[in-house]
């Protein structure tokens, strides 16, 4: 089996994925474009979500986790199908839970996280999307 400079790419982005969040860590998956960025309150993460409606999409805070769950329902009067996404990303350092915001337009989430809280939640915190 021949390995391409792209096969050696993709292994090596892999592991520089897994070492910068560390063991047990995530790879964003190639399904949706996910971005997490720093501002001066904490965090900001972009997700492309093309397709979904804002109902169809299931956002949750727990244990330094966010995850993205969406479900697209397709039907015509032949067949039934379905789009879903699932994503987990670790947000480290400590967040104002209550102070989580999304918004979701034109296909694309926006998730704020703002840190330095000394709260904790406990069973995790569902995100109302506006």
């Amino acid at each position: 089996m021949r390995v391409t400079p792209f096969d050696e790419m993709d292994r090596l982005l892999g592991g520089m994925r897994r070492s910068m969040m560390g063991e047990g860590g995530y790879d964003f998956g190639r399904d949706i474009n996910v971005r997490l960025d720093t501002d001066s309150e904490g965090y900001v993460l972009h997700a492309d979500l093309p397709g979904f409606e804002k109902e169809e999409i299931d956002l949750r805070y727990d244990d330094e986790r966010l995850t993205i769950r969406a479900v697209h329902e397709m039907s015509d009067d032949y067949e039934t199908s379905s789009r879903r996404v699932h994503e987990t990303v670790r947000i480290p350092g400590d967040l104002t839970v209550d102070g989580i915001e999304a918004r979701y337009h034109n296909g694309v989430l926006e998730v704020h996280l703002p840190t330095e809280s000394d709260t904790e939640s406990e069973g995790g915190h569902r995100i109302d999307i506006d």
